[in-house]
């Protein structure tokens, strides 16, 4: 849903008006995670969530953007037993895929832009190891949507039309495993800095 939408945005979203760009551009995610403890039994343990891909905008008004995003992610989780004190973990990589709508009163004579962000995305399992205890057996689910919201400031440059500085919150609306003691939901948070060159 989310790879049809942010096709559709780049197909039509030219035709709205006129004078609609299309920037393109690398992206760097420096991102924190924690995990919503719903675990009697575990003590769950994120960590840092770094992911790197590309980004396109579209610029539709002086006001309105909207950006897509395909990056590459790593995911890190070490998890310790209340009863016994023994410790495990679990690694994972993952294709995210994101839309969201980029909010700002856009004035060409401005340098630097803060601006808004929120939408939607969803990452998919690509690979899932490291369980070497209790863990085993425990994979990451896998297209797991979410939503994001952020702040950020754009800053234009002479070499290429903007360098991009936010700071994200992610909630993930799935599960991203069950515990394999109790069977409870594992959820993950993230707050994320994102880096972004578009050209």
């Amino acid at each position: 849903m989310i790879k049809k939408l942010f096709l559709i945005v780049l197909l039509v979203g030219p035709g709205l008006t006129g004078f609609a760009q299309i920037k393109l551009g690398p992206v760097i995610d420096l991102g924190i995670g924690f995990y919503s403890k719903t675990s009697d039994s575990l003590t769950l343990k994120g960590g840092i969530n770094p992911a790197f891909g590309a980004m396109a905008q579209l610029d539709i008004n002086y006001m309105l953007s909207i950006r897509g995003a395909a990056t590459y992610s790593f995911k890190t989780l070490q998890t310790t037993r209340v009863n016994g004190g023994s410790t495990d973990k679990m690694n994972g990589q993952f294709l995210d895929l994101s839309v969201a709508g980029r909010f700002s009163n856009f004035d060409e004579d401005v340098k630097i832009l803060p601006y808004g962000t929120a939408g939607l995305g969803t990452v998919f399992t690509i690979v899932s190891k490291g369980q070497e205890k209790y863990m085993k057996g425990c994979t990451y689910n896998t297209a797991i949507p979410y939503f994001t919201v952020g702040a950020g400031t754009g800053i234009k440059m002479s070499y290429f039309s903007e360098f991009d500085l936010s700071l994200n919150y992610t909630r993930f609306l799935s599960p991203m495993f069950l515990t394999p003691i109790d069977g409870k939901d594992a959820r993950l948070n993230q707050v994320s800095l994102k880096i972004a060159a578009l050209f």
